[in-house]
């Protein structure tokens, strides 16, 4: 049985089985939008760590905190390029 739904995030009609559920929301996306949540998830995994190491002054930092911090920005960035506030997520 066939049952179209909105997509929450794009507003695309697509069918139940097709949808897959978001890693940041848990609400049920067509793949396009998925996709674009899950890459969100990953750089934002990255960054919590990189945050978390920076923050706890994680040894295989030391003598490149400046390059860490510039990948961490690098990474909000990429977040905010995609629709998402780091901060937000």
């Amino acid at each position: 049985m066939e049952m179209p739904v909105p997509c929450p995030r794009c507003g695309e009609w697509v069918e139940l089985h097709d949808t897959r559920k978001s890693p940041l929301t848990e609400a049920l996306l067509c793949d396009e939008c998925f996709s674009v949540e899950d890459e969100v998830y990953d750089l934002k995994e990255e960054a919590d760590d990189i945050k978390y190491d920076l923050d706890n002054h994680a040894e295989h930092m030391k003598g490149d905190r400046r390059g860490w911090k510039k990948n961490l920005k690098e990474l909000k960035e990429k977040i905010k390029s995609l629709g998402f506030d780091y901060d937000e997520l």
